[in-house]
């Protein structure tokens, strides 16, 4: 077995293209929160990057980006946690909502296709999709509501949840949980000097080439009848 070359193992852990992703994320936000017409531009809304971009173990091959829009002052919650006690006094201190996720997402949606052309952004079942273009990647946009593991609920000023967001998928209406934020700050942790002297995010990086590199390699050997090449 050939070992693969050092030279060849730090071009694998170096970085993907960080100026044009910052560029279409950028691009995003402002047709969200900077365009007088936006719909949702006066709503208490959040957009961030997730995934490989904001976690900053993309590649070279990594050709589209993951933002997410999620609205604040709608929230689900998970209460199985709490005592009936803190359930009941968690329900009387928040009102029911007036303005709903799906409302939300066609508010974005339309949001998105003022500002760069109805044909540049489409909708999958998970996410928006916005074409890239001159300098702008291509983006998977991610609409969601808050949503809260809670462990403790005393009052707005005394409580613990774990924050994550919550969405349906538009082909079968399936609920959706995931959590962006603790997934990068465990992230930050792992990639920390008291843990790996920032090794982590590297090595995340040089595996996924490698997997890219094999499964390139594979692939002509079966084109070529299995000869190599």
């Amino acid at each position: 077995m050939v070992g693969i070359p050092e030279p060849q193992l730090e071009a694998w852990a170096g970085q993907g293209a960080v100026v044009t992703a910052a560029s279409t994320y950028h691009s995003i936000r402002k047709a969200l929160r900077d365009v007088e017409s936006s719909p949702v531009r006066y709503k208490d809304v959040d957009v961030y990057l997730q995934g490989s971009y904001r976690n900053d173990t993309n590649i070279r091959g990594d050709s589209d980006i993951d933002v997410v829009v999620v609205l604040n002052s709608t929230f689900s919650r998970n209460l199985q946690k709490l005592s009936a006690y803190e359930a009941q006094l968690y329900r009387a201190t928040y009102p029911n909502a007036t303005y709903f996720w799906e409302d939300f997402r066609t508010d974005v949606l339309e949001a998105l296709r003022n500002y760069f052309g109805y044909t540049s952004v489409s909708e999958g079942s998970k996410c928006l999709e916005v074409t890239g273009g001159s300098g702008r990647l291509a983006a998977d946009v991610v609409v969601c509501q808050e949503h809260g593991e809670y462990r403790r609920f005393y009052g707005v000023n005394d409580q613990s949840f774990v924050e994550g967001i919550k969405f349906w998928t538009r082909k079968d209406g399936r609920e959706v949980i995931n959590f962006p934020k603790p997934h990068y700050d465990n992230g930050v942790g792992k990639n920390s000097a008291t843990r790996t002297e920032g090794a982590y995010k590297p090595t995340v990086r040089m595996f996924k080439n490698a997997r890219t590199h094999m499964s390139k390699t594979m692939f002509i050997r079966y084109a070529n009848g299995g000869k190599g090449g």
